[in-house]
């Protein structure tokens, strides 16, 4: 992958790519990309947006508020913000990756990448964690569980994964000038090396290694050990109970939703552990197999930041359910100035629709 990546959410680690050899077919194959990558961010923005946006007004709006409702929401806001700046990498691509928004967006784009990440997987922990207490203490869980208490530890996952993502913020760097300005990472910003090359290399390579490593296993690994293990005593209790024929719709939403995540993630740590090895031993042979694993990542990456509110809709019968409802009556309410009812809800025009208490997703 180039040093200006075609990966929206986690760019390569290192500073620069690796040599490439230019030929008449490579050059076919990399335009060709260009225009695939382009297309793909451009769908995403528009699925994304859309469906994370419908996500929020239902989850937010028009549900009573609930826990479930809440960490939902959450990861809506995760999704959406992350949709919402994805025109910045459409027109990165179809400009051949050539970045023309300046250093501060640079910072700010690739910024948003680490916090979709670090406060979607935490948010899915929390959601586990909680699934596993209601299930193990449930007595305990109906005292203490309540949609302010989840909106606060909401809120304390986003100001983690936000102080998780400062070093993609400082780190993040404009370099060339014209119509081939690369946006990379740059750990040497404050220039500490005065010019010593072999200095600025075992910085660079010790930084390197912390933003990689740090991201790997606060990002992916121990959120999946950790949720894991949630599940593991999820199914002994409920097979304890004789219950795992009766585990509901809440909880095959929850599934399906850390799964997609996991394995949507799973190759851009894969292809960020490969060239983190590559960059340090120059071989040529991983840097290939990473231009491999990246795309491979960046089509699951988009995928999966629009892939939730079709799992809600599909799994989430509840969820579905009202929001075919909310559709109709905001129609109805926006169209009916005058009327003092409506025929759809039986309500007063000004009154809305009735809200439905919604403990599941």
């Amino acid at each position: 992958m180039e040093s200006g990546s075609p990966v929206p959410a986690l760019p390569p680690d290192g500073p620069a790519a690796p040599p490439a050899t230019p030929s008449a077919s490579s050059d076919r194959t990399r335009d060709a990309l260009h225009v695939f990558y382009a297309v793909i961010f451009s769908a995403t923005f528009l699925l994304g947006t859309a469906g994370n946006g419908l996500v929020i007004w239902v989850s937010g709006f028009r549900m009573t508020r609930t826990v479930n409702g809440v960490w939902y929401l959450h990861l809506a806001v995760a999704d959406f913000a992350f949709c919402l700046f994805l025109p910045l990498a459409a027109a990165q691509a179809a400009l051949g990756f050539h970045w023309p928004f300046g250093r501060p967006l640079c910072k700010v784009y690739n910024s948003l990448g680490g916090l979709n990440l670090f406060a979607s997987v935490f948010l899915l922990t929390l959601i586990s964690a909680d699934r596993c207490v209601c299930v193990l203490r449930p007595v305990w869980a109906q005292r203490r569980r309540s949609p302010g208490r989840a909106a606060l530890a909401g809120v304390g996952a986003w100001l983690l994964a936000l102080a998780l993502s400062v070093p993609q913020f400082l780190f993040r760097d404009t370099d060339g000038e014209g119509e081939h300005v690369h946006c990379y990472n740059n750990f040497d910003p404050w220039n500490e090396t005065r010019g010593d090359e072999e200095l600025r290399w075992e910085l660079e390579k010790t930084r390197m290694v912390a933003v990689a490593v740090t991201r790997l296993v606060l990002g992916f690994v121990l959120p999946l050990v950790t949720i894991g293990a949630c599940y593991a005593l999820v199914l002994v209790q409920l097979a304890r109970k004789g219950e795992l024929r009766g585990t509901g719709r809440p909880l095959r939403v929850l599934v399906a939703v850390v799964s997609a995540f996991f394995l949507c993630w799973l190759p851009v740590h894969v292809a960020s552990a490969l060239q983190l090895v590559a960059y340090v031993r120059g071989s040529q042979a991983l840097f290939a197999a990473v231009g491999v694993v990246g795309p491979l990542g960046v089509c699951l990456i988009c995928v999966n930041s629009c892939l939730d509110p079709v799992l809600y809709a599909f799994l989430g019968q509840d969820f579905r359910e009202h929001l075919l409802r909310s559709l109709p009556a905001s129609l109805e309410r926006a169209l009916a100035e005058e009327s003092d009812r409506t025929p759809l809800t039986g309500s007063s025009s000004g009154s809305g629709p009735p809200k439905l208490e919604i403990h599941h997703l």
